[in-house]
C-alpha cells in the first residue's frame, strides 16, 4: 500500500493531528483541550503567515501596476534573463550615460559599495558556514557516541533543534518554544537542585529513623513476670488442675 492509499485511508482529524505532530513535535495531544490549543495555535500562525504574504503580493501588484516595465523587468529576470540585459530592454542604456554628472556618479558608486559589501558579507558567511560544518563532524561523531545514539536518532534530534531555531529567527516565539528554551537552558541548575534537595531529604529521613530507635516504641514497659508479690511484679495467676484443687 503506497502513501496516497494510506492518505486516502486517514480521517480528516487523523491529517489535523498528523499535520500537528509535524508542527509541534514536543507536544503531546493526549486531551481534547491540548489539541483544540495547538489547532488554534496552528491556525493562528498560518493565518499570519497568510496576511504577510498577501501584503508582500499587494505591493508587488501595486509596484507593476503603477510602473509596468519595472514589472517587466522583475518577470523577465524572474525568467532567467540576464538582469543588465533586461534593464536595458526597459529602461535604454542611457542609464549607462551618465560618466560626466558626478552627482550621479556619486550615488552609483555608494549603490555599487553597498553591493560589493553585501556580496562580501554573503561569501564570508558560506565560508564560515563550510568551515564550521567541517569541524563539527567530529564534534558530532562524539556526541553520538556519548549519547549512544544512531543516525536516525541523531536525525530526529536535529530536526527537532532546527524547529525551534525557525521559530526564533522568524520571531515567533510561541509558548512551546519558549518552555523548551528555558528547559534547556536551566537543566543544569535544576538538577543540581533537585540533587541538593534528595540529599537533605534523605539526610532528614536518617535523622528522624535515628531518633526513632533510640526512643524505642513509646510503649510502656511491662513489669517483671516474676511471681513476687513482695516487689510488686506481675504474678501469674495459679492454674487449677481439677476441681479438687479448690
Amino acid at each position: 500500500m503506497n502513501r496516497n492509499d494510506n492518505a486516502a485511508r486517514e480521517s480528516a482529524r487523523e491529517r489535523i493531528v498528523r499535520r500537528l505532530q509535524e508542527r509541534y513535535p514536543d507536544r503531546q495531544f493526549t486531551s481534547e483541550d491540548d489539541f483544540y490549543d495547538a489547532l488554534d495555535e496552528y491556525d493562528t500562525a498560518l493565518s499570519h503567515h497568510y496576511e504577510q504574504m498577501l501584503g508582500d503580493q499587494n505591493k508587488l501588484c501595486q509596484l507593476m501596476c503603477s510602473n509596468p516595465k519595472m514589472g517587466a523587468f522583475i518577470s523577465d529576470v524572474a525568467d532567467g534573463e540576464d538582469s543588465l540585459i533586461a534593464c536595458i530592454r526597459y529602461f535604454g542604456k542611457e542609464l549607462f550615460d551618465h560618466a560626466d554628472d558626478e552627482r550621479y556618479m556619486h550615488a552609483v558608486r555608494r549603490a555599487n559599495e553597498e553591493f560589493e559589501a553585501r556580496n562580501r558579507r554573503y561569501m564570508e558567511l558560506e565560508e564560515s558556514m563550510r568551515r564550521n560544518v567541517e569541524q563539527s563532524a567530529r564534534h558530532i561523531e562524539r556526541f553520538m557516541r556519548a549519547k549512544q545514539m544512531d543516525e536516525t536518532e541523531f536525525d530526529d534530534f536535529l530536526d527537532r533543534i532546527f524547529h525551534v531555531c525557525r521559530h526564533v529567527f522568524a520571531g515567533d516565539l510561541t509558548v512551546d518554544v519558549l518552555e523548551l528554551l528555558y528547559k534547556g537552558l536551566r537543566y543544569d541548575t535544576d538538577l543540581t537542585c533537585a540533587e541538593h534537595a534528595a540529599e537533605i531529604k534523605g539526610r532528614n529521613e536518617r535523622i528522624t529513623l535515628s531518633k526513632r530507635d533510640h526512643a524505642g516504641d513509646n510503649l510502656p514497659a511491662l513489669p517483671h513476670k516474676n511471681g513476687n508479690n513482695e516487689t510488686g511484679g506481675y504474678r501469674r495467676p495459679r492454674r487449677r488442675r481439677s476441681i479438687w484443687d479448690m
